[in-house]
């Protein structure tokens, strides 16, 4: 049985079974149609193929950007590796949807929503239920209070929210015993931050550049932002994206004297979007 918000928000870090924080997880469709998937221990192949680089560097390596994170669980791993690598960096951790209020509607109902309202889980006496609209509902016709739910509430948990009557959580990994290492920020990457400009040693790109989210222009989009967050010549960029075998194709970007981006390191193949990053020259 899934978790409730509650159940889980409210447990101890100790206490946390991580297959269990998976599943609470997973069962989360944002206000985009996507889902807080992701699992420990994807990027092995890659951190042992760029450990000599990294580790030659680690000096260097001060502040690193992780973007589209979703629970945070490899960030925490990204962090291990480069400690074993000797660096001692600092991570900006970002996701379009980090946020999230529990909000009590009546005496033994609540509700975990996003800050605009949207419904991400009910909580019916200690009873998680998903509010989201899945193909069989449309058959059974479970649909129609679902929907009618949300469209419903949404308005009054935004105002809930916004007085201040929620509880404010977010959707993170509770694996974080090094919550001064680790910030989490919400941001979209195809938006510009002035916070973030010319701050990063590192950036990983993690299972979000990639064609079948993004068209092309977009992914120049992001690739242009993200070079105006690198530090300068000898910062680092790594792109990689994990198929359906669990395998990854990624690639050690570094920013030269004239800002472009070369080559250091491919594992798989490499990043299925490096033309693009090789392609993009700075303004």
């Amino acid at each position: 049985m899934v978790m409730s918000a509650r159940q889980f928000y409210s447990g101890s870090e100790a206490s946390t079974d991580y297959t269990r924080e998976s599943e609470f997880f997973a069962k989360l469709k944002m206000r985009n149609g996507t889902f807080k998937l992701t699992r420990p221990s994807r990027f092995r192949e890659l951190e042992t193929a760029f450990r000599p680089v990294l580790t030659e560097r680690s000096e260097r390596l001060r502040e690193a950007l992780d973007v589209g994170v979703s629970t945070g669980v490899t960030t925490v791993e990204l962090l291990r590796y480069l400690e074993t690598c000797g660096a001692a960096p600092r991570i900006t951790a970002t996701d379009l949807f980090i946020d999230a209020h529990i909000v009590e509607v009546a005496t033994g109902i609540r509700v975990l929503a996003d800050p605009e309202g949207w419904p991400l889980q009910y909580d019916v006496a200690g009873l998680a239920i998903r509010p989201w609209i899945r193909r069989l509902d449309y058959v059974s016709l479970a649909f129609i209070p679902r929907h009618l739910a949300s469209t419903i509430l949404q308005p009054r948990l935004r105002a809930l929210i916004r007085s201040g009557r929620s509880e404010p959580v977010q959707m993170i990994t509770r694996s974080l015993s090094d919550a001064d290492s680790i910030a989490f920020v919400e941001d979209d990457i195809m938006r510009r931050s002035a916070d973030f400009a010319g701050r990063f040693d590192l950036v990983r790109a993690a299972n979000i550049l990639n064609r079948s989210y993004f068209s092309n222009d977009q992914i120049r989009t992001a690739v242009a932002n993200i070079h105006s967050y690198l530090s300068g010549p000898g910062s680092l960029l790594i792109v990689t994206r994990t198929n359906e075998k669990g395998e990854n194709g990624g690639t050690l970007f570094e920013v030269g004297a004239d800002g472009s981006f070369s080559v250091v390191k491919r594992v798989g193949g490499g990043s299925e979007v490096e033309d693009l990053i090789l392609g993009y020259r700075p303004s």
